[in-house]
């Protein structure tokens, strides 16, 4: 009995880690967009073709390709597809206009939209504790967007801010969305959902990208490759 109580405290410690080590991850995924100049639909383009060469390569390794997938499991994870990358334009798309900062912090609004779509698809009771921790949270991404970033982080006008603090909320819903349908998914293996994920993101913004005139210098791939083949499947694969 102690045995078991003790391996459950150590996977939950390691989940923990693991989700930490994602989170710091996912937050420098902000200044990588901003650093690299380059339009959302070509980064996002290139992140999804290299996240889908590395994210195949680990199913390959770990035998995630061997099961085989209804055809209802895979519209679930193409619907899944969709709200992931609706809501990587959408974020992408928030940092030029209310600041990494602001829209991250306003991104961050994820659990509330899960606790709210958990309480009315799924009937999961919400307790008085998970409403108060919620409230406290939910005070400070109001603080936070009403301070606005100063004048010398900040330049632009009322409109683009509003613009993007709503981007942002519209990607953190489209993120609770994908987080919801991948729980219906049940047991299927996260790299082979993700792997999906990017297939359906290549898809959706290939007709978007300008694949004329590629890059031809070595800084603008090193981010597509850093975005893609490292950060996706790195903060998927620890979040799981």
């Amino acid at each position: 009995m102690g045995f078991i109580g003790n391996h459950e405290h150590e996977q939950k410690t390691i989940g923990t880690l693991q989700m930490i080590a994602a989170m710091l991850i996912s937050g420098t995924i902000g200044w990588f967009v901003v650093y690299s100049g380059q339009p959302i639909n070509q980064l996002l383009f290139w992140r999804c073709v290299f996240g889908a060469a590395t994210l195949l390569s680990v199913c390959a390794i770990t035998g995630s390709l061997r099961g085989t997938l209804t055809l209802r499991q895979v519209g679930w994870a193409a619907l899944g597809g969709v709200a992931i990358v609706l809501n990587w334009l959408l974020i992408f798309a928030s940092f030029s206009r209310a600041s990494i900062s602001v829209a991250i912090a306003v991104y961050n609004t994820q659990p509330f939209m899960l606790v709210g779509l958990g309480a009315i698809l799924f009937s999961e009771r919400i307790t008085a504790a998970k409403l108060t921790w919620l409230g406290i949270a939910f005070a400070g991404v109001l603080l936070i967007v009403q301070a606005r970033p100063s004048a010398a982080a900040y330049a632009g006008p009322d409109t683009a801010y509003i613009a993007g603090v709503l981007m942002a909320l519209g990607a953190a819903f489209f993120y609770a969305i994908a987080a919801i349908v991948t729980k219906k998914l049940g047991d299927t293996p996260p790299n082979l959902i993700a792997l999906i994920h990017v297939c359906v993101g290549t898809l959706m913004i290939a007709p978007f990208a300008d694949l004329t005139s590629l890059p031809t210098d070595l800084r603008t791939w090193r981010d597509f490759v850093v975005m893609g083949a490292t950060k996706e499947p790195t903060c998927i694969l620890l979040a799981s």
